[in-house]
Order: C-alpha cells, then sequence, then structure tokens
C-alpha cells in the first residue's frame, strides 16, 4: 500500500522543530515503539553527563564536537550518525564556534507515559 491510499488507518505525522517541544514525535503522535528528539547544543554548551537503561541513536546535522562515552572523547560532526550503548555513561559537548544540532531516537519507555 502506498501512502495516501484510502485504506491507511493512519496518516503521517510531520512536525517542524519550529514552534514544537522535545519529543518532536512521541506518544501524542501515535508513536508505539520510538520518540524523536531535536537536541540544540550552542558553542560551549553540551548535554548532561548522564547513563540510562536503553540504546539511542544520534545524527549530527549540525556543527561539531565530542562525545564522551564510556570515559573515552570521540570526535564527531555534521553527518555522522551515532549509536549510543545502553548503560554507558556518555555526554554531547559542542567544542566548536557555531550550533552543534542533533536528532536522537530514543525507544518510548524513555518518555514517561503521561498516565504517571
Amino acid at each position: 500500500m502506498e501512502c495516501g491510499d484510502e485504506d491507511d488507518s493512519m496518516e503521517p505525522v510531520i512536525r517542524n522543530e519550529h514552534g514544537n517541544s522535545n519529543p518532536l514525535l512521541g506518544r501524542a503522535d501515535g508513536v508505539s515503539n520510538y520518540v524523536m528528539l531535536y537536541v540544540k547544543h550552542g558553542p560551549g554548551e553540551s548535554s548532561a553527563d548522564h547513563t540510562h537503561a536503553w540504546e539511542h541513536q544520534a545524527f549530527i546535522t549540525e556543527g561539531s564536537g565530542i562525545l564522551v562515552c564510556g570515559g573515552k572523547e570521540y570526535p564527531i560532526k555534521t553527518g555522522d550518525a551515532i549509536l549510543v550503548p545502553a548503560g554507558i555513561r556518555h555526554q554531547f559537548r559542542n567544542t566548536g564556534n557555531v550550533p552543534m544540532n542533533r536528532v536522537t531516537v530514543n525507544p518510548i519507555e524513555s518518555i514517561p507515559s503521561e498516565d504517571n
């Protein structure tokens, strides 16, 4: 079946990051397995240094920096796809002079349920 056929049970969800918050795509959109976040790090900014039980993927859409993962530093730049393993302490650091932005895909369990 092609997208848009009359028998489709769900319309596609198209959401622009401008005017929306994270998760960019989540439970309210009918997402059943994964959520999508768009994260912006200004020059010199970093994500929290953290660990969680799930793996996640990130795609750098702009800028460059360092991924600190498991105590090691890895250079990252526009166009890089990244797999952060589950249970590993990690942090994204913008070491450049321009924004470093990324799309992150997490399992739906990473976002609190609206029932909690």
